[in-house]
């Protein structure tokens, strides 16, 4: 054997050898077992197995996760999404309130409360055993990982072109959960796919198109300050509604009196959306008294807006 075909023999060995796992045996003895059998020398139970919370066991399908493709799957997850935000809210009926309206407990949370994190946080370091800064993070903790769970099911739904009554209670979940969370993000995506793919082909009742196309109609005038858009889609629909009219005319005219009582004739929802119109029109509102020639103190205003 030359000097070269002898370099490439031991070459070869000790690449071989690299790739063997050495581990002893009952009689003391060594066994040179390869890389790819390794996990069949561990012993069971030795590791314990991680606890992955149900709704991050699944990804995106935009990121090539295709486990919430499956139907059942994705009844599953829902479920569990029902019933942790069940279990957040605090409601006593559970995940009967869950399916059918908001339950009043949860209406007032909001994802402002991740906002609040930090000055949550700084109190904690200052006092770490203070209960109600921890409740805080836990709370917009939950609110976060519910907001994205949603997506992951509605990512779903639209890549399984599935458009029957579920993908229907789905949006319909969705869309009431994310508006009293003012997250927009989620619900106006939402709100577009049920109108365009979801309603021509399982209709809503006429109560329910009613209710939701008044939610459209709030959003583009409050939220997206498009008033033009707002009266051509009310004359699309043909929607009468006399409080969402009353928003609309306080929109186009200042009318803060008249905006703050249609506000507060609103259910949850519509008081949700008309809220991202309350500082337009509160400023509005000031800079009036301002030029005019009336005084009031100072509590007065803070207590009118």
């Amino acid at each position: 054997m030359t000097t070269s075909e002898d370099f490439r023999a031991k070459a070869s060995k000790a690449l071989c050898m690299s790739f063997l796992l050495a581990t002893r045996d009952s009689n003391d003895s060594y066994l040179y077992v390869p890389r790819h059998e390794m996990v069949q020398l561990q012993e069971p139970g030795r590791l314990k197995p991680a606890l992955i919370d149900p709704l991050d066991s699944v990804g995106f399908v935009s990121k090539g996760d295709t486990s919430l493709l499956s139907h059942d799957r994705q009844k599953s997850y829902f479920d569990t999404i029902k019933s942790r935000y069940a279990a957040l809210a605090g409601s006593p009926d559970g995940r009967k309130q869950a399916e059918s309206s908001l339950p009043t407990g949860f209406a007032s949370l909001s994802l402002n409360a991740g906002a609040d994190s930090n000055s949550a946080i700084s109190t904690t370091q200052h006092s770490p055993t203070d209960p109600r800064a921890a409740q805080s993070i836990s709370t917009a903790t939950g609110l976060s990982m519910i907001i994205i769970a949603m997506r992951k099911l509605r990512e779903a739904i639209v890549a399984s072109s599935r458009v029957d009554e579920f993908a229907q209670t789905v949006y319909l979940f969705i869309i009431r959960t994310t508006i009293a969370l003012g997250h927009p993000e989620s619900y106006h995506p939402a709100l577009l796919y049920l109108f365009r793919c979801i309603h021509p082909v399982v209709p809503m009742s006429k109560h329910e198109e009613s209710v939701f196309v008044g939610y459209i109609i709030l959003d583009t005038a409050c939220r997206q300050n498009e008033l033009a858009t707002a009266f051509r889609l009310r004359r699309l629909y043909e929607y009468r509604n006399r409080k969402i009219d009353a928003v609309l005319m306080a929109l186009v005219h200042k009318n803060w009196t008249l905006f703050w009582r249609a506000k507060t004739a609103g259910d949850v929802y519509e008081t949700r959306l008309i809220e991202w119109a309350d500082e337009r029109m509160t400023d509005c509102a000031v800079r009036c008294l301002g030029k005019s020639y009336l005084s009031v103190n100072k509590a007065y205003i803070e207590r009118c807006t």
